[in-house]
């Protein structure tokens, strides 16, 4: 066999470098480095201190006093004066209801995990996968897709029949009438993607109990609204968290109570007490919360920042709201912040979500008031506040790059101008936020916020229930 010739071999070696050049063109550019210098580092995992954190392919490569002395050509953002947190997690939210647009409200807000908790389960995929792909700007979304219900919840909700609700509820919720269907609808949920399965009410104590024995086999935590069957069958579903806290309060008595709060904490049953829609719904007047419903639809300012979708949903629910309503409100209050107390002496594990998409709940920004509530209602530190929305929400959640800042972790941290552990409303004070390495300073989260009000979703409702034919 011959040698190549020369010809052969520039062409050859021509093809190779298009073929190089072509697949490098086919890979995602790298991002530079991200260096923030000379910060106050709040990390979740170890007490306060002054440092650098570097920023290397969406993680954080180093922490601490000289982290970042040797990068170069990194994008440096100093950090004198001000303190880095975890990303926030809402631990109870429905984007669906709130709608694509809210995304761009929770990342302006410092949230940048989301755990949602029933929604319309093609939708939540595709903006799942948007997301991961980042095709669009948004926090990392956790779903549970549809939520479960009685077979009779399925088909009333309140006074509003379910077919004239606002909400397309064939899409956002599926009935389980007996045990026997518990394990064909818990498999078809698993099998097209969630990440945890959510009940709200259940026909009875067997279902129940199905619908855990279901979850179980196909791996998914389940987690929903407290179940009127008693401790003894809370304990036997598998049922990993409670959302809302216990309503009706309970009517049992202290020893009995504190001993079952003794049980959940041994067992690791977790509370979401979303204090903020007791607040935001129970403490306004009548006349107060129609004006807040009006000044959504009609702002003062023209700008509206939220969905079409849920400015209508405020107004039906509004319009379902009892004339009892403040008192309804006040008891599961007291209750719930009772509840909360014991809880945590008892040793619970409380984090913090808002159940965004209720009336005069708005993502965002309620995480903001959640915390707030959790210290001043819930007996918390601000510290003990901070880990119920950073790094005690995502070890419930299994995220073990989640939630601290520490080397290895995902790039999502927040620079706040003040300190929160002093303030707890100085999560509201934010400086500029990482989302999976990606920076966003004051100004470009102030034109994430902007843009929502030109959304499509916020000029139309593009959330209708299916017409039928």
């Amino acid at each position: 066999m011959g040698l190549p010739s020369v010809v052969t071999i520039i062409r050859t070696a021509a093809i190779l470098v298009a073929a190089v050049a072509t697949l490098a063109g086919s890979q995602p550019q790298r991002e530079p480095a991200l260096v923030i210098r000379n910060v106050t580092i709040l990390s979740m995992a170890s007490d306060p201190g002054a440092g650098s954190v570097v920023i290397r392919d969406r993680r954080i490569a180093e922490v601490g006093p000289t982290a970042g002395r040797d990068v170069s050509g990194a994008t440096v953002i100093d950090g004198t004066g001000k303190f880095l947190i975890p990303g926030l997690i809402d631990m109870h939210t429905h984007v669906s209801k709130t709608r694509g647009s809210s995304l761009a409200l929770f990342v302006a807000a410092g949230i940048t995990t989301v755990r949602d908790l029933g929604g319309d389960h093609e939708e939540l995929l595709r903006w799942k996968a948007d997301l991961n792909a980042r095709r669009r700007v948004g926090p990392r979304l956790l779903i549970a897709g549809p939520y479960l219900e009685s077979a009779t919840n399925a088909a009333r909700q309140h006074r509003t029949p379910v077919a004239e609700m606002v909400e397309p509820t064939e899409r956002t919720r599926i009935g389980v009438a007996a045990p026997s269907e518990a394990e064909r609808i818990v498999a078809e949920i698993a099998a097209r993607g969630v990440d945890h399965l959510k009940i709200r009410t259940t026909q009875d104590r067997e279902t129940y109990l199905a619908i855990g024995a279901a979850a179980k086999r196909h791996g998914l935590s389940l987690t929903g609204h407290s179940q009127p069957y008693g401790f003894d069958a809370l304990f036997a579903s598998g049922q990993r968290s409670i959302e809302h806290a216990f309503y009706p309060p309970l009517e049992i008595a202290p020893a009995e109570r504190r001993a079952a709060f003794a049980r959940m904490a041994g067992a690791g049953v977790a509370v979401i007490p979303t204090l903020v829609v007791l607040e935001r719904i129970g403490i306004p007047t009548d006349e107060g919360l129609r004006s807040i419903v009006e000044a959504a639809e009609h702002p003062a300012d023209g700008k509206r920042y939220l969905a079409a979708f849920t400015r209508a949903d405020w107004r039906e629910q509004l319009a379902e709201q009892g004339p009892d309503r403040r008192d309804v409100y006040e008891r599961a209050r007291a209750g719930a912040v009772r509840d909360l107390r014991e809880m945590r002496t008892a040793g619970v594990r409380v984090l913090a979500g808002t159940d965004s998409g209720v009336l005069n709940v708005v993502p965002g920004r309620a995480l903001h008031e959640e915390l707030a509530l959790l210290v001043r209602d819930g007996g918390m530190t601000p510290l003990d506040a901070l880990k119920a929305a950073t790094a005690d929400a995502a070890a419930f959640l299994g995220l073990a790059d989640t939630g601290t800042i520490a080397a290895g972790s995902r790039a999502d941290v927040v620079l706040l101008d003040a300190n929160p552990l002093v303030d707890i409303g100085s999560v509201s004070r934010i400086a500029g936020i990482a989302l999976g390495g990606r920076w966003f300073d004051r100004a470009a989260l102030k034109q994430l916020v902007d843009a929502v009000p030109s959304s499509p979703d916020v000029r139309t409702n593009d959330w209708r229930r299916e017409m039928k034919q």
